[in-house]
Parts: C-alpha cells; sequence; structure tokens
C-alpha cells in the first residue's frame, strides 16, 4: 500500500476519529493524519495549508456525510470552488454509516470524490484504495454488489 504524507479524518465524532486514526496508524497509509469534528474548520485548515505551504495539503482526505452544522455535502460544495490545482492535491473518500444508495450516486455527481467506504474504516479497504488497481468508486460498488 503506497503510504501518503498527510491525511485528513472529517468527522464529527472524536471516538470515530480516534479509531480511524488508529486503523490508519496500523496500516501505515499516511506518516501524519490530522482529525476533524468540524468540516468548517477542516475547509479553514485546508485553506491555511494552501496559502502557506500547498505541498503539505493532505493528499487524502476521509469525509464523513452526516454531521451537525456542515455536513459532508456542504463541505463538498465549498471544496470545489477552491482552485483546481488544489483540488487535484486532494483525493477525497466519503466515509460514511450511510448505505443508501442515494448518497452513493449523489457522491458520483461530485468528481472529486474517488469512493465511497462505509464505517468502520478497516485495513481492507485501505488496501483497495493503496492499491494500484484501485478504480474510481470500486470499493462502494464491491459493498453494493454484496446487498
Amino acid at each position: 500500500m503506497k503510504t501518503v504524507k498527510h491525511a485528513f479524518l472529517i468527522d464529527d465524532d472524536p471516538v470515530t476519529n480516534l479509531i480511524n486514526l488508529q486503523v490508519m496508524e496500523h496500516s501505515k497509509l499516511a506518516s501524519r493524519v490530522s482529525t476533524f469534528t468540524d468540516a468548517k474548520l477542516a475547509l479553514a485548515k485546508l485553506k491555511e495549508i494552501w496559502e502557506s505551504d500547498p505541498e503539505k495539503l493532505p493528499e487524502i482526505i476521509f469525509l464523513d456525510v452526516a454531521m451537525p452544522g456542515m455536513d459532508g455535502w456542504g463541505f463538498l460544495d465549498v471544496f470545489i470552488k477552491f482552485p483546481a490545482s488544489m483540488q487535484q492535491k486532494c483525493s477525497i473518500i466519503i466515509l460514511t454509516c450511510s448505505i443508501d444508495l442515494f448518497d452513493i450516486k449523489k457522491a458520483k455527481k461530485y468528481g472529486i470524490v474517488k469512493d465511497y467506504i462505509t464505517k468502520p474504516l478497516d485495513i481492507k479497504a485501505l488496501s483497495m484504495l493503496g492499491s494500484p488497481k484501485h478504480q474510481y468508486f470500486s470499493i462502494s460498488q464491491s459493498a453494493v454488489n454484496a446487498i
């Protein structure tokens, strides 16, 4: 599995972030992981990094969609307004409890979303993401086929 320099975990539940962080540390997916319980704060941090040192942007962002205040969809609506060169540096993976096909279809409409994973995050999903054979939305398609 390819290791990235920096990843973001955005989920309103600090316990979920802690568990996901431990899974990511065990998998060695990222050298550094930043966690956020507020989507607006994560967007502010992305903007700050972009303006100060774009090389430190997270290469992967795990984003929950069901959050109070700004949800994941609101995050994506703001993120797609950022410069294209910034968007290209960050792969967004939806990480949510929702198995609703409507949500998966909605996520696919955002060209910046690379896949849709249902919680809990696990080593198998991270291995699939890190595989050179990983294709756009292949993890969510595997889950849909299993239903």
